[in-house]
């Protein structure tokens, strides 16, 4: 009967280990269930955050790069409304992006000012003006006047970078200098009285490199002088089919005086 009970026993005790060990397991299987929702959910949260914040800095980028093009139109429109409102003489003669060279190489006025501060200079839009010495013919450039009337009181310098392309005696120009730019431009200095030392024809010059001294020479043959009130003929001329034509320099001139 002892033996009996204890088997009882025994085999209650075992089944009752076996389903301590099933529950366990049960449990553990549960909890690696739980565990592996919590992980998809995290990573699933990851990556819609990710994705938003793919989408949010795609959507900034966006933004910024219409921002960027519309500040630029309007860059863009006003530099041409400038350079149409400020060089309107020059633009009937040739484009925008000739215009723009011009006043970037344009570094300073051809003539300097006074030291002393007594004596001006001035200058109006004659450019186009009927001349009739040699021939009936048109300004090709414009007259920066001395207020004395002097001869070589004041100083001419080289408005841009370039290299002097001629240099010496003209019966219209009298003593005359001229300087081809980097661009292509040329730039014309006439009725000099002297030229300053150093000045030769190929010598590279800078922006306000000194080429001379205002004079009223010129109308005849060399040494010719006094036909005229004392002043700097200043041109700018461009080829077009090659032929050295004319531009009108008053609003660059005005621009920098």
């Amino acid at each position: 009967m002892c033996l009996f009970y204890e088997a009882y026993l025994d085999k209650k005790e075992s089944d009752n280990s076996y389903h301590m060990i099933k529950k366990k397991e049960k449990k553990a299987d549960l909890t690696k269930e739980f565990i592996k929702k919590v992980i998809k959910k995290v990573v699933y949260h990851n990556q819609s955050q990710k994705n938003k914040r793919y989408l949010s800095v795609k959507g900034i980028c966006f933004w910024l790069g219409c921002l960027c093009s519309i500040i630029f139109l309007v860059y863009w429109h006003q530099q041409i409304y400038c350079i149409k409102e400020n060089f309107h003489h020059m633009a009937m003669d040739c484009s925008l992006a000739q215009i723009s060279a011009i006043d970037k190489e344009m570094k300073c006025f051809p003539v300097r000012k006074d030291p002393k501060k007594k004596e001006q200079y001035d200058f109006d839009n004659g450019y186009g003006g009927v001349r009739s010495y040699g021939g009936k013919r048109s300004h090709e450039g414009i007259d920066i006047m001395a207020s004395n009337d002097r001869s070589g009181y004041f100083q001419i310098q080289s408005a841009t970078d370039g290299v002097i392309e001629q240099i010496g005696w003209l019966r219209l120009g009298g003593y005359r200098l001229g300087i081809r730019s980097k661009s292509g431009f040329y730039y014309y200095y006439a009725h000099m009285r002297n030229y300053a030392p150093g000045i030769k024809k190929g010598k590279k010059v800078k922006a306000g490199t000194l080429l001379g001294t205002m004079g009223d020479t010129g109308y005849g043959k060399e040494g010719t002088h006094g036909k005229f009130a004392v002043h700097l003929h200043f041109g700018i001329y461009r080829d077009k089919k090659g032929e050295e034509c004319s531009l009108n320099p008053y609003d660059v001139l005005l621009k920098l005086k």
